[in-house]
């Protein structure tokens, strides 16, 4: 079976109601040797205000934002959909993705008018690190240099 690796930059952390700006992919065969990558960026949809925050984090610059060479919206989703079809049937993995990339993607192709459930439905499933590396500390907490957060606790976001 494939893998998938899959990643999101988005214009806030809210999953109700920020979007998708850019979406980066990599597939695998089962010894994880890189059998192909996709990434793609999309411009800003009228109704949204993007999180400043989020934009120090992404680096997409104002301007990106607006860009008529970058695709729309729509056009990123049809596109994501089609790599992902293409690349199914596959393990679908990503970091936090179960609980937030995925919720994103799933309103992003429902915006855009595509079945929404791509990652765990047509022979495909999916797998989040993130529960796995908390799972992992606490089994092994000597076994990872993990990261301690301002609160004096172990993190397991991506950046601490």
């Amino acid at each position: 079976m494939a893998f998938i690796f899959y990643d999101t930059e988005t214009t806030g952390a809210d999953r109700c109601f920020d979007q998708i700006l850019q979406f980066a992919a990599a597939l695998t065969d089962d010894d994880l040797n890189v059998i192909d990558s996709f990434e793609i960026r999309c411009r800003l949809l009228p109704h949204m205000v993007p999180s400043p925050g989020a934009m120090v984090v992404t680096g997409v610059r104002v301007d990106q934002l607006f860009d008529l060479q970058i695709p729309s919206h729509y056009e990123m989703c049809r596109r994501i959909h089609e790599v992902l079809t293409a690349w199914s049937h596959a393990t679908v993995v990503g970091y936090n993705s179960i609980s937030f990339d995925e919720e994103l993607l799933w309103r992003a192709f429902y915006l855009s008018l595509l079945p929404i459930y791509l990652t765990n439905t047509g022979g495909n499933s999916r797998l989040d690190i993130m529960p796995l590396a908390g799972a992992a500390h606490t089994v092994v907490p000597e076994g990872f240099n993990w990261p301690i957060n301002e609160k004096g606790r172990t993190s397991y976001r991506a950046s601490a």
